[in-house]
């Protein structure tokens, strides 16, 4: 039946191309401590967590930031938008949107919005949050499309600032760039933020998505994308390895690296070793792991340390589709029990760290498949040993983890490979 319709070539030119920029914030930090204007705490140890929960204590940071950011001021070139992605001109007027950390108060997108107007007074900020209106209308998921909309539509530069209202079901086609000021943060989530500028507009139309960093060697938001990206590919692509599947997708995603003269764009080999050095893709791998292959028991043991729970031939065997029912449940009038999300949480943490370690079995067993590694492992008492003060879990936690399929061969491979 396919063979029936043609490619509609007008269609495709409208799909936006995408661009993925990473920049360093340390620059307007360096400068606002300098001059005074942030607290010892945000001095100390900078992160977008630290700035919502006060932004009035770190409101020079913030402004030196959006002034480079927009207005290519402060002698901050790296984050110059225009200088890193060569915008010469535009042919609609600037429409932007920045997320800032998820659990951001309301309260406090307020005065993020009032201080990034204050900065930029050329621009319209429109914050979305519920405890705002604008023009009378007040904001909420269903009615924040059409109020950015009549914004957009008044022909002026438009700054949308968000957290967690406007993920999806939020088309923009004027959107040409995207922020997210955030540190880490869920997979899933990044992923719908990135695709608001995704939205398909005028042809030729590039969607820059720039993520703003305090420590670029822990900023691992692109390193998701690429990931599940692959992922996905993989489950259409089975004779294909997860090495050659991420190899694949990177061919087709510009990542570029803002430097003071201008964006260098990073190659494929260099931008697989640099995450694996800086356990990007390790870390990504441990926050997409399929925890509902694991019992309550198993997580529970997991989270608490529990190794002999895994020692015992014969563990609670999980129920399909009801594992974790008691986390996810909301019931009327109840309060909401965040022990089990703590567990979970906390399980999660003790995979990563694994995952994150897992070069001591592989190279020190000189054997790259999960199981014979770790026969090796368990019949050399200095080697269990030595792995278990690693990695502060027994062994036979770490070989129930490889044979529940918690932890996947094919991420070995990735990892490993590539590191040579």
């Amino acid at each position: 039946m396919l063979a029936n319709f043609k490619v509609n070539v007008k269609r495709d030119l409208l799909a936006p191309d995408f661009a993925c920029y990473q920049m360093d914030l340390m620059g307007p930090v360096n400068s606002a401590i300098a001059a005074g204007e942030v607290d010892e705490d945000f001095k100390t140890l900078p992160s977008w967590a630290k700035f919502a929960a006060n932004p009035l204590k770190s409101k020079g940071f913030f402004t030196r930031a959006l002034q480079g950011l927009f207005l290519g001021q402060g002698g901050h070139d790296e984050l110059n938008v225009d200088l890193q992605a060569e915008i010469y001109s535009r042919d609609h007027a600037r429409v932007a949107m920045m997320f800032m950390p998820a659990n951001t108060r309301n309260d406090v997108l307020e005065i993020i919005g009032n201080i990034a107007q204050e900065t930029l007074p050329g621009f319209e900020v429109v914050v979305l949050c519920g405890t705002i209106k604008h023009n009378g209308v007040k904001v909420n998921n269903r009615k924040a499309e059409g109020i950015v909309k009549s914004f957009v539509e008044n022909g002026r530069p438009v700054l949308i600032i968000a957290a967690q209202m406007a993920q999806r079901s939020f088309s923009i086609p004027e959107i040409t760039e995207l922020y997210l000021a955030y540190d880490r943060g869920d997979n899933g989530a990044t992923l719908q933020k990135m695709s608001r500028t995704l939205t398909p507009g005028k042809e030729g139309k590039v969607g820059r998505i720039f993520s703003l960093s305090f420590d670029p060697n822990r900023d691992d938001k692109f390193d998701a994308m690429v990931v599940e990206t692959a992922l996905n590919y993989k489950k259409r692509n089975a004779g294909k390895s997860l090495q050659e599947a991420m190899r694949d997708v990177l061919r087709t995603i510009d990542i570029w690296n803002c430097q003071p003269n201008g964006a260098i764009k990073v190659d494929i080999d260099s931008y697989l070793e640099y995450a694996l050095a800086r356990k990007g893709i390790s870390r990504v791998l441990g926050k997409i792991v399929n925890i509902n292959l694991l019992s309550a028991g198993a997580i529970t043991a997991l989270a608490n340390g529990n190794s002999d729970y895994f020692r015992n031939d014969k563990q609670d065997k999980t129920q399909a589709g009801k594992t974790r029912d008691s986390a996810t449940t909301k019931k009327s009038g109840v309060k909401k029990d965040h022990s089990v999300e703590k567990e979970i949480a906390k399980a999660r943490e003790v995979i990563t760290t694994i995952i994150e370690n897992l070069d001591i079995i592989i190279l020190g067993t000189g054997n790259k498949i999960l199981k014979d590694a770790m026969e090796v492992v368990e019949n050399d008492d200095a080697m269990r040993e030595c792995v278990e003060e690693e990695f502060g879990v027994s062994t036979e936690t770490i070989s129930y983890l490889f044979k529940q399929d918690i932890i996947k061969q094919d991420w070995v491979e990735v990892m490993y490979d590539n590191a040579g």
